[in-house]
């Protein structure tokens, strides 16, 4: 299937960096935000709400209204201007105010890139491409400890929004 390759590659690129960064998380947030455990848990509990709000209102209001491809576009643009955020945040204040276009470019890049490749695929085939779907964060929090460290430690906070 043509298709599926260059849209399946933009979804793991675009993963990639917001994975490791969520992985380091809490070391992150002792570290460089120098955060309690209970302070850590707000800001994710910020982070999940934007999430049920981003994805529950939001994508759906815009999928009926735009292109798929339109979306994508705009996924990656705003996936890379919050990348340029993210290297240059230096407290948890600058990382809840870029949370909010970082989850709406996520969230808008984890459905559509889904719905593309699953329309670029047969309908026996839809099953096994949600589920190849499904599998790329998992993956990303399998290696993400692993390279996300490496990257903290050796370049430091602004290394995850270079990448």
């Amino acid at each position: 299937f043509p298709d599926v390759m260059p849209v399946f590659a933009i979804k793991v690129i675009s993963g990639l960096p917001t994975g490791f960064f969520m992985v380091m998380f809490a070391v992150i947030s002792m570290n460089s935000f120098d955060l309690g455990a209970s302070e850590a848990g707000y800001v994710m509990s910020y982070f999940g709400v934007l999430q049920m709000v981003v994805q529950g209102v939001l994508i759906g209001w815009l999928t009926s209204r735009y292109t798929d491809g339109t979306l994508l576009l705009w996924g990656v643009m705003l996936t890379s201007a919050t990348g340029i955020g993210m290297a240059l945040m230096t407290n948890v204040f600058h990382f809840c105010v870029i949370a909010l276009p970082l989850v709406f470019a996520l969230s808008t890049l984890g459905i559509i890139t889904d719905s593309i490749l699953t329309k670029a695929v047969p309908p026996s085939d839809t099953g096994t491409m949600l589920g190849i779907c499904a599998s790329v964060q998992p993956m990303i929090r399998t290696v993400g400890p692993t390279i996300g460290g490496f990257l903290y430690q050796n370049y430091g906070l602004s290394a995850f929004g270079y990448l």
